[in-house]
């Protein structure tokens, strides 16, 4: 296949089978860094990293390991790093590294690619020589800042030129930042044991020894390797990094501060609106993430024994709250029910039910946070309520000998199924018992 024909099918590529798209994705590395190839990879990246494609080592992946956790993620509900990196900046930028570095040097390099008694040493100063590099480009790009660069082809905004600060912040540190990757492995983290914060800690009193202004970034790609930043917090509270009390304290707030903006930021992000239909699993996912965000930030300040956050914990709770309320709880019991009048064989069946599955999926999530958010005694309400008109459902279409019969027992299986999904498979269970014994208890 020619490569331009690749490219052309586009977002076709995330369909095909996996044999293929790994060859696809192997094809693609060998055509090198063009922007045809770039807008190519950046359409399939999240199957890549679902399938956890394992791409050949370049020295522009080389550059971009110590800061690669900051780049933007794909999920609705995943959290964002807490220092996003375009990865629209870093492609402009390796250019302009690479050609400032010429193609000799970066020959020199190519052995960081490779397992050898070379590699570390190697690496290591193919990232001194970036960061130096990107902070020069950053320095002469102030003075642009707000207008198009013009070697970059791209708008300097106030975030960009935070992140090339970051980014050189971060390849001066990329020795730490490495070994920080190893103890906080695999990623995503979802809980710390202490092997990971001593890792942390061991790591961060090297930062704070030698480049004591890049301490804070570090701490955020720690928090970045985790299934939840916040988490990262009450561990570092106990930490020693070798800072004093003033200084511990203030990174501490400064980490708070950012974990509170982005748990504010997520709860703003599936806001309903009046021409857009909630995906209530999506929801349901956001909330419990949120729920679980919010303790242990709330945690974490009982540990230090702050109350500065407090209001806008109460705050981003009564968002919470009310997204529940509005968006899986209002008229759940009506989508659940509505999916067996649909089952007709038409076009929009499959997506009816699936949507039903989905409601009842969301209404048995948010069981888990109905009680923290004073839901408790709706949720039940609506499940009662729900289960009980699937009950009545089911034993229409399969009481009186009718199981198996035309599509009344579709109805009625799908009934249970939704049974299931909503009240699990013991009451599920005890509902089509019933109804094969003909309603005897």
């Amino acid at each position: 296949m020619d490569i331009q024909d690749l490219i052309a099918l586009g977002d076709k590529l995330l369909y095909i089978d996996e044999p293929k798209f790994r060859q696809i994705v192997e094809l693609l590395e060998q055509m090198g860094d063009h922007p045809d190839i770039r807008r190519t990879i950046a359409i399939i990246r999240p199957r890549m990293v679902e399938l956890r494609i394992h791409r050949r080592p370049t020295l522009k992946r080389l550059f971009c390991d110590p800061f690669e956790d900051l780049f933007e993620t794909f999920g609705k509900t995943e959290p964002m790093p807490l220092s996003v990196i375009e990865r629209a900046l870093m492609n402009s930028l390796w250019p302009l590294v690479e050609t400032t570095i010429g193609k000799e040097r970066l020959k020199s390099y190519r052995g960081a690619l490779h397992d050898g008694p070379q590699r570390r040493g190697l690496a290591e100063a193919f990232w001194a020589e970036c960061a130096a590099i990107v902070a020069d480009i950053a320095n002469t790009a102030a003075g642009d800042a707000g207008r198009r660069d013009g070697a970059m082809d791209l708008r300097l905004t106030p975030d960009r030129m935070r992140a090339m600060g970051d980014i050189a912040t971060i390849l001066t540190i990329a020795p730490e930042v490495r070994d920080l990757k190893a103890a906080l492995s695999p990623k995503p983290v979802s809980r710390l044991h202490q092997d990971h914060l001593e890792g942390i800690q061991e790591a961060g009193r090297r930062v704070a020894r030698s480049r004591p202004e890049a301490l804070k970034i570090f701490v955020l790609l720690a928090a970045s390797r985790m299934a939840d930043p916040s988490a990262l917090l009450g561990g570092l509270w106990e930490m020693d990094l070798g800072l004093k009390p003033v200084d511990r304290a203030t990174l501490f707030m400064d980490l708070s501060g950012t974990v509170m903006a982005q748990i504010e930021d997520r709860s703003r992000s599936l806001k309903a609106s009046p021409e857009r239909v909630p995906d209530r699993m999506a929801v349901a996912d956001l909330a419990v993430g949120l729920m679980a965000s919010l303790d242990a930030t709330r945690d974490a300040m009982e540990q230090s024994r702050n109350k500065s956050f407090d209001q806008r914990l109460k705050q981003v709770r009564g968002s919470v709250h009310e997204m529940v309320r509005s968006q899986v709880l209002q008229d759940a019991d009506t989508g659940i029910v509505a999916a067996l009048g649909g089952l007709d064989g038409g076009a929009d069946e499959r997506t009816q039910l699936a949507q039903a599955e989905s409601q009842a999926r969301a209404l048995r999530k948010c069981s888990t946070v109905a009680d923290q958010l004073g839901l408790r005694g709706e949720l039940r309400e609506m499940t009662q309520k729900t289960t009980a008109t699937l009950t009545a459902k089911a034993r229409q279409a399969l009481g009186g000998g009718n199981a198996g019969v035309g599509g009344g027992a579709r109805s009625g299986y799908t009934a249970i199924r939704m049974i299931e999904l909503l009240a699990g498979s013991a009451e599920a269970n005890k509902v089509m018992d019933e109804i094969l014994n003909g309603g005897r208890r």
